[in-house]
């Protein structure tokens, strides 16, 4: 049950204007900012640096915030009984064979799609500058998802990841009968009104906001982009704008339906939505206790948002940031194309959202 909004629009002015200050002061070349509740959009804005024309209606490199929209259609399967969380990924793609970590230990035979969308299954990742390097296309990259060897007993510890998603991928098309990128737009896109979402941007043209931090400049920048909509990586490959998020993260607000459509069932994103990796650690100086759904953060277990304990998000290594706390009826969008970006901005500007929010009564 969405509790009425105490959210009082007119203070939203102080957040929208440490955006703006952020792209003055060149600590941001091109950002946006987004806020909705469950009803509608409250307010969308966009900001870019001098001789950069940023508008609302500019496309974005989403990042990470790829992983909760390609769970959502791995739970769809779920939902038609296709797909079961628990069940070996052997059942539905004989092809995923990895060594197991060592010789005698559980391998291959125990990894499921749970473990994929809590990042639990012990397959490595590829590094951004391995894949800048090698350039290795998507059939190369799911290959060595699917042979190369697990670095743990898969169940055993949190390790984030990107290039496991690609399994997701596999699975949604051999189990849906069509192209991977078709049936996100048919089955998410489409219905949610999301017409800017894809994964590959250069058809959107001047509306595509600059990308910056990677290294490359003009036509070696281009060229890299292009390459990166060729993999169509799910774990980190969609394009879109401010709204078309707000509006995925309304359907999720509100179970899984907007404006008539509905893409899951309200138990569907409450299982996404609550904490499965309370019994792992994530390996660093000290290790740490994750807070992680399927497929999505659970940035207010972690006590460095002012966000409640029901809000679910994910962020992204290009800055980007998408909140949705059901405790405050709020969607919270935003967009930085700064790869590698520090996280304080995107924190400095859900902050000052919250600072919007009022006690009702």
């Amino acid at each position: 049950m969405i509790r009425a909004m105490p959210l009082d629009p007119s203070r939203l002015d102080r957040a929208f204007a440490l955006v703006a200050g952020q792209v003055a002061e060149g600590r941001s070349h091109a950002s946006a900012l987004g806020v909705a509740t469950a009803a509608r959009t409250l307010r969308v804005e966009a900001f870019g640096a001098e001789g950069i024309k940023v508008e609302p209606e500019s496309l974005f490199l989403l990042a990470s915030i790829t992983k909760p929209i390609v769970a959502t259609a791995v739970m769809q399967l779920v939902e038609e009984g296709r797909l079961v969380l628990s069940e070996p990924l052997q059942r539905y793609l004989p092809a995923f064979s990895p060594e197991p970590a060592e010789p005698g230990l559980p391998g291959a035979e125990v990894v499921t799609t749970w473990h994929i969308l809590t990042h639990s299954s012990g397959l490595e990742d590829v590094p951004l500058e391995q894949l800048a390097m090698e350039q290795p296309d998507r059939q190369e990259l799911l290959r060595r998802a699917c042979t190369g060897r697990l670095r743990f007993v898969p169940g055993t510890r949190y390790e984030y990841g990107s290039n496991s998603f690609y399994l997701l991928a596999e699975l949604i098309e051999q189990l849906g009968r069509r192209p991977f990128a078709d049936q996100l737009r048919e089955r998410l896109f489409e219905p949610l009104g999301m017409v800017d979402t894809r994964f590959d941007a250069s058809g959107a043209g001047a509306r595509t906001a600059p990308v910056r931090g990677i290294g490359l400049e003009g036509e070696r920048l281009a060229m890299g982009l292009h390459y990166l909509a060729a993999l169509e990586l799910p774990g980190g490959g969609l394009w879109g704008t401010a709204e078309d998020l707000l509006r995925f993260g309304r359907a999720m607000l509100r179970g899984g339906e907007l404006d008539g459509a509905r893409v899951l069932a309200p138990s569907s994103v409450a299982l996404m939505t609550r904490l499965h990796t309370a019994d792992l650690l994530e390996p660093g100086t000290p290790p740490r206790r994750p807070n992680y759904g399927l497929g999505w953060a659970l940035p207010g277990l972690g006590g460095g948002l002012p966000a409640s304990g029901r809000s679910f998000g994910h962020s992204g290594a290009t800055g980007t940031m998408l909140l949705v706390d059901p405790e405050h009826d709020l969607v919270v969008v935003f967009l930085r194309n700064e790869w590698d970006a520090d996280p304080f901005l995107s924190d400095a500007v859900i902050q000052a959202v919250y600072g919007a929010v009022l006690p009702p009564g």
